[in-house]
């Protein structure tokens, strides 16, 4: 500052350039050493919501020891450029214009005077003037609606860093109010209470913040425990259930865990213990005289072993365990009738197939009854005529078991299939229905020796549905004979085997081919729109594909199914948990 700013009273006046008063009041520095302590006692235990009302008395009695007209705390926040807002938080006493009041609520920190933030950021004491307007706009503001003779602003840093300022209104002169130990005095009571007020204020936020999970704990968990190494349960905690929460802690996990879930849960918490990651699964507990119940466990490894070994927090899910086992036996349902109504499509060309051998075996029949009758019989007739008949009960059991295999419902298990023999079997089954459609049913053009890994059923289900799509199709083209083709293709770069069905019929919908694996979208007036939907799940499932394409300069189109090819090991048959138990319905 120049010489003529320092000579004039109403200038600003740093630490350094304040005068020590020898003649310094003791009973004024006494009377803020007893507020400090004052505040430290009441801020201590104070609640958030009392701040309003606790650290305004806080204030006034540190203005009443100095004989100051009204004290101020402001609340800076600064980033790391320097640039940041300052607010006047709290008064000694309500001003009664509520207007001006929220002007220095909040503003920039740059409305204070550049020589104000020097003297804020350095930790220095600034005084001004009744009528000073070298401390800014808001400053300059402030002191034109005080009856003070001087303005004390002392800023408060905790940990290094400026957090606030307190502001001192002096009515008059007052030499009581000056010197270096009256300052740091001053400084120190604003310190406490700032730094008591940002204390609450962050066990405020983090009380709200622990509210805030224990409603989302208690909306996604009805209640939580911990087990330890002997399986035993302590540290039983409600969050949903509150109240209800069964009295669990001495029991054993055996007490209440299904015993069918005992073994994959025992699993599930050694896997958390040992690898230290969340895991879940679902199980049934037995907690009261309702009967066994689906929970969703989730599995968090304990930090300290003194805890046990991890902690479940349990969530009711018996509604959609419920829910889903109803959709599913409506979804098998309708899938079994989709499936047996493609069933009694083929019905007519199944019974001609039983027929035949019927038929031989009752030729043989008669002729062996009319020559055991005229005595002419010889034995190496008959012994022909039974093997005939034994050959055509084979050959109806062969009809009958394709059929059997066909309209079976189990899980989904993938084995090595020849692919050849899964082509040929494929064959079989719809030859008598391309027959009866007057169609040709082409094999492919050369064998395969590729085995491949999939359901024999299941896979075979795919392409039946496939080609019988295929031939209803082709119903749409009256013009031109149906040709149904099968071919397949090595892809051992790939580590897969693809089997082609094409068709000359209309081809899939230009623009868009991939819609007609969309659940429930069909071309015919009977379909369901599930049979390729379905499909492409069971190929997907066995990490195989399934997609179509329309011929280029040519009618028709052709899917493709790609399959695992199996490799020189001999690997156990497996079984996918995760695939959809259920048969194809055609489109």
């Amino acid at each position: 500052m120049s010489e003529a700013d320092q000579s004039d009273d109403s200038t600003i006046r740093s630490t350094d350039s304040v005068s020590s008063n020898a003649s310094q009041s003791a009973k004024v520095c006494y009377g803020l050493r007893r507020s400090a302590s004052k505040a430290i006692q009441q801020l201590a235990t104070v609640k958030p919501k009392s701040l309003p009302s606790v650290v305004p008395a806080l204030l006034a009695d540190v203005g009443r020891r100095m004989g100051a007209e009204d004290v101020h705390l402001f609340r800076i926040r600064l980033d790391g450029s320097g640039t940041g807002f300052a607010g006047l938080r709290y008064r000694s006493r309500e001003d009664p214009d509520a207007d001006r009041q929220v002007l220095v609520k909040k503003f920039q920190f740059q409305l204070f005077s550049s020589e104000i933030q020097r003297c804020l950021r350095r930790d220095e004491i600034a005084v001004l003037g009744d009528r000073s307007t070298s401390g800014g706009r808001v400053l300059a503001a402030l002191l034109r609606r005080l009856k003070c003779d001087r303005y004390i602003l002392c800023p408060l840093h905790i940990d290094g860093v400026l957090r606030g300022a307190l502001g001192i209104a002096c009515p008059r002169p007052n030499d009581s109010c000056d010197g270096r130990e009256f300052f740091e005095l001053l400084r120190l009571n604003g310190v406490i209470l700032l730094s008591q007020i940002l204390r609450v204020r962050r066990q405020r936020k983090r009380s709200l913040k622990l509210r805030n999970w224990r409603r989302i704990a208690n909306q996604a968990c009805d209640f939580a425990f911990r087990v330890d190494e002997g399986g035993f349960i302590s540290g039983t905690t409600p969050f949903g259930m509150g109240n209800d929460t069964p009295p669990l802690n001495g029991l054993r996990l055996v007490d209440v865990v299904a015993r069918n879930f005992q073994p994959q849960l025992a699993q599930q918490i050694s896997t958390a213990g040992s690898s230290g990651q969340v895991r879940t699964c679902d199980l049934k507990l037995s907690l009261g005289s309702a009967g066994p119940q689906w929970y969703h466990a989730r599995i968090e490894p304990c930090v300290r072993t003194s805890d046990g070994v991890a902690t479940l927090y349990l969530t009711d899910n018996s509604p959609d365990k419920i829910l889903e086992e109803e959709v599913r036996e409506l979804r098998d349902q309708l899938l079994k009738a989709s499936h047996l109504s493609l069933l009694g499509q083929m019905s007519t060309e199944f019974a001609h197939q039983l027929n035949q051998p019927l038929q031989v075996m009752l030729n043989h029949c008669n002729t062996a009854q009319r020559r055991i009758r005229k005595q002419t019989d010889k034995t190496a007739q008959t012994l022909r005529s039974l093997d005939s008949i034994e050959d055509s009960i084979m050959h109806a059991a062969d009809t009958i078991n394709r059929v059997r295999d066909f309209v079976k419902f189990r899980s989904l298990k993938t084995e090595p299939v020849p692919l050849d023999e899964l082509i040929a079997q494929a064959l079989a089954m719809v030859t008598p229905t391309a027959r009866g459609r007057d169609a040709d049913l082409l094999p492919p053009a050369t064998p395969s020796s590729l085995t491949v890994m999939v359901d024999r059923t299941q896979t075979l289900h795919v392409l039946v549905n496939l080609m019988i799509n295929a031939l209803e199709a082709c119903d749409e083209c009256p013009d031109r004979r149906t040709q149904i083709r099968l071919s397949w293709r090595d892809e051992s770069n790939r580590n897969r085997a693809v089997v082609g069905v094409s068709d000359n019929g209309p081809g899939l919908p230009v623009g868009d081919p991939d819609v007609v694996f969309r659940k429930f979208y069909t071309g015919k007036d009977e379909g369901l729109g599930m049979g390729l939907s379905i499909s492409r799940s069971v190929c997907e499932s066995q990490n195989g594909s399934l997609v179509a394409e329309n011929h280029v300069g040519k009618p028709g189109c052709t899917f493709h199914v790609a399959m695992v090819i199996h490799g020189n090991s001999e690997n156990e048959t497996i079984e996918l948990t995760t695939l959809p138990p259920s048969p194809l319905p055609v489109d």
